[in-house]
């Protein structure tokens, strides 16, 4: 066996990966966790967990796309510097 093996990270090319998070290339499931955590703030992590866990399963927690909502606050400021400047 060869002693010169290289070791790849292919990590950051799945998008449900921490490495993928980490190069901002991931897809957002961390930031529907944040938001839920942040929006019940009076519950004890295990029964935090317990009820995301349920809300995913029957489809009521969706991934948030971190570029799209970025993209959209664009296309928002643009329209409002145009109004502005129109009127």
């Amino acid at each position: 066996m060869s002693k010169n093996l290289i070791m790849v990270d292919h990590a950051y090319k799945d998008r449900r990966s921490v490495s993928a998070m980490l190069r901002g290339t991931a897809d957002g499931r961390a930031l529907s966790w944040q938001s839920f955590k942040e929006s019940h703030p009076n519950i004890s992590q295990e029964e935090l967990m317990e009820q995301f866990c349920d809300e995913a399963r029957y489809g009521r927690i969706h991934i948030k796309n971190y570029r799209a909502a970025i993209s959209n606050s664009k296309y928002i400021a643009a329209l409002i510097a145009i109004f502005i400047i129109v009127f």
